[in-house]
């Protein structure tokens, strides 16, 4: 409650995470075999790690399905292409807490990116004030409030000295998707946009 709060996310968010880096756990303890699936009970805490499988008449895949005879030695009752499920133990390790931690930030932080920038989605074209928050060779990462944009060499002002900390009027350029490490915001000094927009708002 407290992350969804700070990060201003869904509950539902936040516990799907939550789950996801609580199934991650159990592969990485090197456990192969069925996917695991977990619930979070949101109420306790309560965690249900579990595994399916489904009885078929021939095996072809021994993570997802079982022979009869198999499922009877579990259940006496068992008939085709009924699932049995399979409870876990609770996975307490130090490395799988760790995991743990890391996959949730993970996945929130991807959450948070997502929501921040549909925000932006639609407004390319417009003109944003931003801080310069580092300067790198290739690129200047700028601050635009609750999102981070990335300023290309390629779109600066050859002429313009950029320093750390002093805010610019920067084009939101593009939303790039296709980047390796998730949507990223372009923006521009050097668009034309970027003078009719300021032509714009000073006449």
């Amino acid at each position: 409650r407290q992350l969804a709060a700070e990060k201003n996310l869904a509950r539902d968010v936040v516990f799907s995470a939550v789950e996801s880096a609580i199934a991650s756990s159990y592969r990485s303890e090197g456990e192969s075999g069925p996917s695991v699936q977990v619930t979070l009970d949101p109420t306790n805490g309560a965690i249900n790690a579990f595994y399916e499988k489904t009885i078929v008449p021939e095996v072809e895949d021994e993570n997802l399905e079982m022979a009869l005879d198999e499922a009877q030695q579990y259940k006496t009752d068992a008939a085709l292409g009924e699932v049995i499920r399979f409870q876990l133990p609770d996975n307490e390790s130090r490395v799988a807490a760790q995991t743990v931690k890391q996959v949730v930030l993970q996945r929130l932080r991807e959450a948070e990116k997502e929501i921040i920038l549909s925000e932006f989605e639609g407004r390319e074209g417009e003109i944003l004030t931003a801080t310069i928050q580092r300067i790198e060779p290739t690129k200047i990462i700028v601050d635009m409030g609750r999102a981070e944009a990335l300023l290309p060499i390629s779109q600066q002002v050859t002429s313009e000295r950029y320093r750390q900390g002093s805010m610019i009027k920067v084009l939101l350029q593009a939303i790039d998707k296709e980047s390796l490490r998730g949507p990223e915001l372009i923006v521009s000094r050097t668009d034309e946009l970027l003078l009719k927009r300021l032509f714009e708002q000073e006449v």
